[in-house]
Formats: C-alpha cells, structure tokens, sequence
C-alpha cells in the first residue's frame, strides 16, 4: 500500500500541471484562441527541439537492431490497441456514425507529454531516448493505419513528413556523422532551452483542452462509449502488454524496452488524438468521451499499474 501511495505521489506533478492548465482556460488567462499557435509551435519547435537534444545527448543512440526493435514495438502497440477498440466496439455495439471515431482514439494512448515525465519519476535520463525512438514507431502506425481507420480512405503516407519524426530522424543521423559536436555551442544552449520547454507548455495546453473536454461532456447511450473506452485503455491493453513483460516472449537482451512498455502500458488515451479526430471533421463528440473518461480514471488506474509493472521488472 505504502508502495501504492509512493507511486501516486510520484506521477502527480504532470496531472498537477494538467490542472493548471485547466485552471488557467478556466479564469481566461489561457484563451482558446491561442490553443493553434501554441500548439503549433509546441509540435513544430519546442518538442523536435526536446527529441534533438536528448538523441544528441545521449552518445549511445544510433541506428542499430535494438533502435529498429524500439521502433516495431512502438508500431506494434498501436496496433494491438486498434485491434482491442475494434473488439469492444463489437461487443458494446458503438453506433455507426461514432464506431471509427472511437477505434481511432481508444486505440491510441498518451505516448508522450504524459509518459515521459512520469517515466522520469523511476528511471533515468536514458529512458527519454528509449520512449522517442518507440514513439517513432507510435507516429508512423498513427498516420498510416490510424488515419485509415479514421476516414476509411486510401492509406496515406503524408502524415509521416512531420516535424517530431523527422527530428528523429536528423537526429539519428548527426550521431553517426559526429553528434553534438556538430552544433555551434550557442546553437546546441538554444536547443537545449527550447527542448526543456516542451514538456510544461505541452502539458498546460492539454490541461486547458481538457477543461473543455469535460465542460462540454455529455455521456453517451447507456454509457457504451465510456465503458467500452476504459476496458480498452485502462483495462486490457495495460493487461496485455504487462503479461507480455513478464513472459519469455519479451527480449530479455534490451531492459529497457521493458521499462518503456510499463510505462506506456499505463497511460490513458491520447488527448492529442481529438486535434486529429478534428482536423478530418470527424465525430469529435465521441473523441472528447473516449478521452475524458481514461484521462480521469487513469488517477487511480495509472498508479496500480504501474505499481504491477515495476513489480514485473
């Protein structure tokens, strides 16, 4: 219990800066009309910024089996979740104009604003790398896949060329070509401060889209959509993926992508998700009940798993 408690104690500071966001949308100091340039520049400058650095920082990263390995699995458990949205959506019987909508979101889960500073609670700096490199392969299951379920149009690549993937991928190949010392020492303290940005604007931009998630709630028929969003994010694919952490199945050789499946097995859906749901019109109804429902159950669901993870590990 005592372990428990720690835990929770541990991943609040993320949450606590979701509320500020939140309270900050709520008084009007974070209007909503800034929500496209902040959020642009955070996509686009500071978190590309934050992969940069820590690939760079990180003299160990290069392109090899264990960093293609990284990559699949990131891919993999975007899959595997699609899969178990598509399952409930079966079994709960989401209706028609809501089903694609809610495969695409409960499949996807919170891989980065939230992960990485609740993975910095237990482990090293490392392990930021570790969940950039998975979160590669996140991305491309995301816009490839992803954008299929959504629209049921023909597979897209496009979304593949975006500012995020493609710092990885600079980043990659500055470290086999000579690393950090590559950069001007002016430039690199630049990076180095935008990157350390990311995180908190992030977070503060999710907390105040989240308040108007839940402000504009509104259950959904018999509950169908809530109940089947928490069997999916907080319920079996965290199940799943720990089982398979504690199985013979899990290479053993690379510690690491265990610590970055716990983690990740952990989080609820992705509130970046409902942007996208967006931008392809969408039924964003359905994309703010998946979202808020995990988001606020994961409090007590991210603790217990992660305390059941890191007893696997």
């Amino acid at each position: 219990m005592e372990n428990l408690i720690g835990i929770f104690i541990a991943v609040l500071p993320p949450f606590l800066l979701l509320g500020v966001g939140a309270l900050a949308r709520s008084v009007g100091w974070l209007r909503a009309e800034a929500d496209a340039s902040l959020s642009m520049i955070t996509i686009r400058i500071l978190y590309p910024c934050f992969t940069l650095f820590h690939i760079l920082e990180n003299g160990n990263t290069k392109l090899d089996g264990a960093t293609t390995l990284m990559i699949a699995f990131g891919f993999a458990s975007i899959l595997i979740g699609f899969f178990l949205a598509w399952f409930a959506s079966k079994v709960f019987r989401i209706e028609e104009e809501s089903v694609r909508t809610f495969r695409f979101c409960a499949g996807i889960f919170n891989y980065g604003f939230i992960a990485i500073p609740v993975a910095l609670a237990f482990f090293d700096t490392n392990i930021v790398v570790n969940i950039i490199l998975f979160n590669l392969g996140v991305e491309i299951a995301i816009w490839t896949i992803g954008i299929l379920i959504l629209t049921a149009n023909k597979l897209s690549l496009k979304g593949l060329l975006n500012p995020p993937a493609i710092a990885v991928i600079i980043g990659l190949a500055l470290q086999t070509t000579g690393g950090k010392q590559l950069i001007p020492s002016f430039f690199w303290e630049v990076i180095e401060i935008l990157g350390q940005c990311s995180i908190p604007i992030g977070l503060l931009l999710i907390g105040g889209s989240f308040y108007q998630l839940v402000h504009n709630f509104r259950f959904s028929n018999g509950l169908r959509t809530e109940i089947a969003s928490l069997l999916v994010r907080n319920l079996l694919f965290p199940c799943l993926v720990i089982c398979f952490v504690a199985s013979k199945f899990c290479p053993s050789n690379i510690p690491y992508l265990r610590e970055v499946l716990v983690i990740q097995a952990a989080m609820p859906a992705g509130i970046f998700a409902v942007v996208i749901v967006s931008n392809y019109s969408a039924n964003s109804v359905t994309a703010m009940r998946t979202i808020s429902v995990t988001m606020l159950v994961s409090l007590l669901t991210l603790p217990i798993w992660l305390s059941i993870g890191f007893a696997v590990l």
